[in-house]
């Protein structure tokens, strides 16, 4: 499977470097959402079930050796420096929050986003990134649903009167009887942007192992 050109001239050629391939995605669909003359006060929820799980292996691999580590790999290993490396980049000095949750992530990504838009004095939108690709041939035998790289991100904001949206319900599946749906066709973060784009797509449910999130299509 090859791997998806991901082109960033807006960028200074020494920052792209830092950046490997998911983070270029991520930055990649951040920057289309969110130009460069906008969104400096905007909070952002970076959400990534794995993160650069590359060069979280690629440091193990040297410590197994007993070589020494790189603070400053180290530092572009993190689950959040992805956004860090954004933030920075974009002189933004808002919340920029990384959430992982599984097989749940956008589902935790908007929770959080909720929650920033709820604080007192917060900014009117949020902005959601959410981004994975397949794990390291390593760890592939971790893999728990389709394989695929993907990034996307939107803004998010209370609904107004008359307004189209979206409502997420977290359902408590203990002590009921065991549902199971059919086996999925795609990642369950590239299945929530079809439920996004598709208008006549009225619900999304994913059930995981304690329950269940509901995603339904409203109108305010």
């Amino acid at each position: 499977m090859g791997a998806t050109a991901v082109e960033l001239p807006h960028i200074p050629a020494m920052t792209r470097r830092r950046l490997g391939h998911l983070a270029k995605m991520a930055v990649a669909v951040v920057d289309s959402v969110l130009p460069p003359s906008e969104g400096l006060d905007i909070p952002v929820v970076w959400a990534s079930r794995y993160g650069e799980a590359d060069k979280a292996l690629a440091l193990l691999r040297l410590q197994s050796l007993n070589e020494p580590l790189s603070p400053t790999a180290f530092g572009l290993s993190v689950h959040n420096a992805v956004g860090a490396q954004h933030s920075i980049l974009r002189g933004m000095r808002s919340n920029a929050v990384c959430v992982a949750s599984s097989h749940c992530v956008p589902e935790a990504g908007v929770v959080e986003a909720m929650a920033l838009l709820q604080d007192a004095g917060a900014a009117d939108e949020v902005l959601l990134v959410c981004y994975d690709d397949p794990l390291p041939p390593d760890y592939a035998s971790f893999h728990d649903e389709p394989v695929a790289e993907y990034a996307w991100a939107l803004r998010l904001a209370r609904m107004k009167p008359g307004e189209a949206g979206f409502t997420l319900h977290a359902v408590d599946m203990v002590g009921r009887p065991d549902e199971r749906g059919e086996a999925a066709a795609l990642p369950h973060g590239l299945d929530v942007l079809h439920f996004l784009l598709q208008g006549d797509r009225k619900n999304l449910v994913h059930r995981h192992e304690s329950g269940q999130w509901k995603w339904e299509r409203v109108h305010a």
